[in-house]
């Protein structure tokens, strides 16, 4: 990644974005995180529907694989029965339900970014300050990151 003096140089600078650009890139954003929470919600659709998981049966494969978890048991060799009175036991490999497992905790982190930067997109305007001299002025630009650039696109 460089020299730790290059890695310096590039720390010291500043980025800076425009309300308006901000706002654009993180509509975008937004967007995308809206389509990759579809997809995930439909790859859950279609397991669920090959392993034919009802509702109840999905909380009690995510509990069961939280408790798990919590355990700290390897879950990557065992195995989860859905039907423990029939005389057909429903299986579901732990494979599967850590895929679902992990759908399911992706789509709430993304839910909580677009909320964020929904909020961000409502809120964000340019800012009125006054200067030292008592001159009034408008900020109409923000400083951003390294890494707040690259998770916007810029």
């Amino acid at each position: 990644m460089g020299s730790p003096a290059s890695r310096h140089m590039f720390n010291s600078l500043v980025y800076e974005k425009t309300v308006d650009e901000i706002k654009a890139a993180m509509e975008k954003k937004i967007e995308s995180l809206k389509a990759k929470v579809t997809d995930r919600e439909a790859r859950i659709t279609r397991i669920r529907k090959e392993f034919d998981i009802t509702d109840a049966e999905m909380i009690n494969l995510l509990a069961q694989a939280a408790n798990e978890m919590v355990s700290n048991r390897v879950v990557a060799t065992m195995s989860y029965n859905l039907n423990t009175t029939g005389p057909d036991p429903k299986i579901v490999q732990a494979g599967v339900v850590q895929n679902l497992l992990t759908e399911k905790n992706l789509i709430q982190q993304e839910k909580d970014s677009i909320e964020q930067m929904s909020l961000i997109v409502r809120n964000l305007r340019p800012v009125h300050r006054f200067a030292q001299d008592g001159t009034e002025y408008t900020q109409d630009t923000f400083t951003l990151r390294e890494d707040e650039l690259d998770f916007l696109g810029f």
